[in-house]
């Protein structure tokens, strides 16, 4: 009896808001396009005799991530009205959703509408990598996912095993991952390009740079972390690690950001884009980014294609894999980089 009456009373209410609404003379605020992702359209009505702020917020979906020709699915989804200091969760008979193309792979945007408000979310269609288990065990359990699944699979895949070295034992390891393939006695320096001699001098030749700076990763430099993560350092010459500093990567060097040879610039990206997939307090983002942040994600997703993956990645891969026991799938399926971003 009491559900009923709450019933009866909410779609009364939502009766008189909408009739309001139709029988102002009003004029809406400024936006007037769905915009991005978790921002909703907000209404004014204004009268002499009536004054309505109303605005429709959803909260996405537990699905975004989907096949071509998957039907979309709406659980977890809520989808909420809220006019001046009330608010009422919609059923699916109370707002209505547009069409979206699912025949083709791509961000799709997903609008969501009741009285003239809308706000919207987005997900992604593409095709599902698959993976051969009699080719590649270390993968297996991540074929056919796509978005924040695989991301999650890949996680759980490569914190399983891993077996972190410490800061000080990437000293006498880097000369081995980075090794020049014509002179394995020296070692190549990633902003340079450089071949120097592979022996530790105490970092007058080389030292040990964070691809993802250190004073971004807030942790220290010392013990097993995420400063010590072998797919995160490289040999660099000292001048050029100084120069770089705590800078971001972009397109061009200013002094907030850095812009590395062309030739390293995809391996950069595919090495920050491990580092979000292994340590779920990270992120990368297209701001001036913060502690546990790094930047730009447009800009690095960009490098990926522009600089593919070459055999001096792969070899790297696999000695960093003989140390700590984790690889970075991105340098072994470039294809999940598309399927996740």
């Amino acid at each position: 009896m009491r559900l009923t009456l709450k019933k009866i009373i909410i779609s009364a209410l939502l009766f008189c808001v909408a009739s309001l609404i139709v029988g102002c003379d009003y004029t809406t605020a400024e936006n007037t396009t769905v915009p991005t992702t978790g921002a909703e359209i907000t209404t004014t009505l204004s009268t002499d005799d009536c004054l309505i702020t109303a605005s429709l917020e959803v909260t996405p979906p537990t699905k975004t991530a989907y096949e071509i020709n998957d039907i979309l699915n709406y659980s977890g989804m809520v989808v909420t009205f809220i006019f001046n200091d009330n608010t009422v969760i919609l059923n699916a008979m109370q707002y209505s959703v547009g069409t979206v193309n699912m025949s083709t792979e791509g961000v799709k945007t997903v609008t969501v509408s009741f009285l003239g408000l809308s706000d919207a979310f987005t997900i992604t269609v593409g095709e599902a990598y698959v993976i051969d288990p009699n080719l590649d065990e270390y993968y297996e359990d991540a074929s056919g996912l796509t978005g924040n699944a695989l991301l999650l699979e890949l996680r759980d895949i490569i914190n399983t095993g891993f077996s972190g070295v410490s800061y000080d034992a990437a000293r006498y390891i880097l000369d081995d991952s980075d090794a020049d393939p014509v002179n394995s006695g020296n070692v190549i320096l990633m902003y340079s390009g450089t071949s120097v001699s592979g022996v530790w001098d105490f970092g007058a030749t080389w030292n040990r740079e964070h691809v993802w700076p250190q004073s971004l990763l807030g942790v220290s430099a010392g013990g097993t972390n995420a400063a010590s993560d072998l797919q995160n350092l490289k040999p660099a010459n000292p001048s050029f690690n100084s120069s770089r500093n705590n800078k971001y990567f972009d397109n061009t060097t200013t002094s907030a950001s850095y812009a590395p040879r062309n030739e390293v610039r995809g391996d950069i990206a595919r090495i920050l884009l491990y580092m979000v997939v292994m340590y779920d307090e990270y992120s990368l983002v297209d701001t001036t980014p913060t502690t546990y942040q790094m930047a730009k994600l447009s800009v690095l997703l960009q490098w990926c294609d522009l600089d593919p993956v070459d055999d001096f990645e792969r070899n790297r891969n696999e000695v960093i894999y003989s140390y700590q026991h984790n690889r970075n799938p991105f340098i072994d399926y470039p294809e999940f980089i598309d399927l996740i971003w």
